[in-house]
């Protein structure tokens, strides 16, 4: 079978598509020796680095000189030039690791990370809106196939939209094995030091974007400081459009020392970043899936997030849960996590557990399968 992918967002780094479609990509080309994969790249200027392109068995990698901005408002908009005519072969099958289809005379699969965008284009970044909307709408109508990290979004996509229900494979988020790992003292003595990391802290993992509540968690630290444990929050990622207001937030509350940003951190630090931190707090107003609990759970760091959308389907009993528009609950959360060892052990054992079902290789091994049962009769091998 002739498998087409567009490759540009594997290498956003700082993105959910980026990853997701990376470890997708990496653990099919060990998984699959027999169907051949199109992996297709486009850019005005810059060409794709190819030492990054997966080692697939049977792989032809495309990379065109074309302007990217043109290129997605022709797809968008008008649905050419055909993918099938920008890699020079037809396709049986298309996966796009966004909600949009590509223009493919072969089967159409989509991957839907969430729905947010649907609801609020102003806090979901500046490539959704009205439009990016429409266009994801009539691309569930389109496609032959959808691919959820949740039963919460495949439910979304039903209630909402009227996706039948045999249209959509729910496959997990996978989770790295380095998180697994155990990491000897000294590293982690090491990393503390080179980030400047206090003692202990509250760690938070993503994006500074408003639905993940990071103002309301600013105000849960100061209840926790109020009631006599003044301990550190850090926060993980890139910046993004709620950092000022939680900055603000901080220097409000008189918070300022007490709150560290790392920015953006590589992949390989993320696991001593884990085992450094007393507890991961996540106050997401929604999410489709929710990958840094999954880490944390791995790596044995405790957790507190928000009882909403596909968080408890990720965390199940390892996890204590707090509604996520009221700060005094979450701090009571916060709270008990820091003053209950027992609880905290509890919950470590817990995650470690819940973390053993989930990893890149049965994603991919589900995937593949998806991909075989919507070709059809277009499947001319079977993966071994």
């Amino acid at each position: 079978m002739r498998l087409g992918f567009d490759l540009r967002p594997f290498l956003r780094r700082e993105t959910g598509v980026g990853t997701y479609l990376r470890n997708l990509l990496v653990e099919l080309a060990r998984l699959d020796r027999d169907n051949e994969y199109f992996l297709f790249s486009a850019s005005w200027k810059d060409r794709f680095p190819s030492g990054q392109v997966p080692p697939f068995a049977r792989a032809r990698f495309i990379d065109r000189r074309i302007p990217v901005r043109a290129l997605n408002l022709a797809w968008q908009r008008w649905g050419f030039p055909s993918f099938d005519r920008l890699v020079g072969a037809r396709m049986d099958l298309v996966h796009s690791a966004t909600p949009l289809v590509l223009p493919t005379d072969g089967k159409k699969i989509i991957t839907v990370h969430d729905l947010f965008f649907m609801d609020s284009p102003s806090m979901a970044g500046k490539e959704a809106g009205g439009v990016f909307s429409r266009r994801a709408a009539g691309s569930f109508r389109r496609c032959d196939g959808i691919i959820t990290f949740s039963s919460f979004t495949r439910g979304e996509l039903a209630a909402r939209f009227d996706v039948r229900p045999e249209k959509v494979r729910v496959i997990p988020h996978g989770v790295n094995r380095r998180f697994l790992e155990d990491i000897p003292a000294a590293g982690l003595e090491a990393f503390r030091a080179a980030r400047g990391l206090p003692e202990s802290f509250l760690l938070f993992v993503g994006a500074q974007e408003p639905r993940k509540n990071l103002p309301r968690l600013v105000e849960a630290l100061k209840i926790v400081h109020l009631h006599g444990n003044r301990i550190p929050l850090v926060l993980a990622g890139p910046p993004g459009g709620d950092t000022e207001t939680v900055l603000a937030a901080a220097a409000r509350l008189g918070l300022g020392e007490w709150l560290t940003m790392t920015g953006y951190l590589p992949a390989d630090d993320l696991p001593k970043l884990y085992r450094l931190a007393t507890a991961l707090v996540f106050p997401s107003l929604y999410e489709g899936f929710g990958l840094p609990l999954l880490e944390a759970m791995a790596a044995g760091l405790p957790v507190a997030a928000a009882m909403n959308s596909a968080i408890p389907e990720v965390g199940a009993d390892a996890a204590v849960y707090f509604p996520a528009e009221d700060p005094e609950a979450m701090a009571g959360k916060i709270r008990l996590l820091l003053d209950d060892a027992g609880l905290r052990d509890e919950l470590s054992r817990r995650g470690r557990k819940r973390a053993l079902d989930f990893s890149w290789e049965k994603s991919a091994a589900a995937t593949l399968k998806f991909y075989l049962e919507t070709g059809g009769s277009r499947v001319i091998r079977n993966p071994r």
